[in-house]
């Protein structure tokens, strides 16, 4: 098994591990990924809590889905107990193993560092990280008057330029209050 310091720095989420499933060792996963038959081709895998830079790392030993999730069976653990403390974690790929995204899809993993232009083509600060609060996505953007969450929607998200790591955003509905 390989140790903590064979585990990659960038991690791909592709799911996140629910809740032991049946009495083999199976784990219910929500798929986190565009390709929901991925699962399929998964061999080894990263188990972390969020936010984390420790994983354990998994050989997929079996796998099926249903209409909506994913079972996975890993090697060495035959027992609900066995694969119990999995369960919340987040299910990773190495990022070589990544997928090329069809057009106008972006990872969060990248959004980190990219520049924020506003409406009026001025460098209004950078995106710090994707935030998810189940219902919405936010985009935290760092400004010179701080942290500002802004709603990841077709409001105020215009273009993603993935090539120029620039995200335009129209700020306008949110100047007075936060800005």
């Amino acid at each position: 098994m390989p140790s903590n310091t064979d585990i990659p720095k960038d991690l791909i989420l592709v799911g996140v591990l629910q809740k032991p499933y049946g009495l083999l060792g199976e784990i219910k996963v929500k798929p986190e990924t565009f390709d929901f038959e991925r699962h399929a081709r998964l061999k080894q895998v990263y188990c972390r809590k969020r936010h984390s830079q420790e994983a354990e790392v998994l050989t997929v030993k079996a796998t099926r889905a249903d209409d909506r999730y994913w079972y996975l069976k890993f090697e060495n653990l035959k027992t609900p107990e066995a694969v119990a403390h999995l369960s919340g974690m987040e299910l990773c790929v190495d990022a070589k193993d990544r997928l090329e995204l069809p057009e106008g899809m972006v990872y969060y993993s990248d959004l980190p560092g990219m520049s924020v232009i506003d409406e009026k083509g001025e460098n209004a600060g950078m995106v710090i990280e994707v935030m998810e609060t189940g219902a919405l996505e936010y985009l935290l953007v760092g400004t010179s008057r701080g942290e500002i969450p802004v709603p990841w929607n077709d409001t105020f998200v215009k273009s993603i330029d993935k090539k120029m790591k620039i995200v335009e955003l129209d700020l306008s509905s949110l100047r007075g209050s936060l800005l």
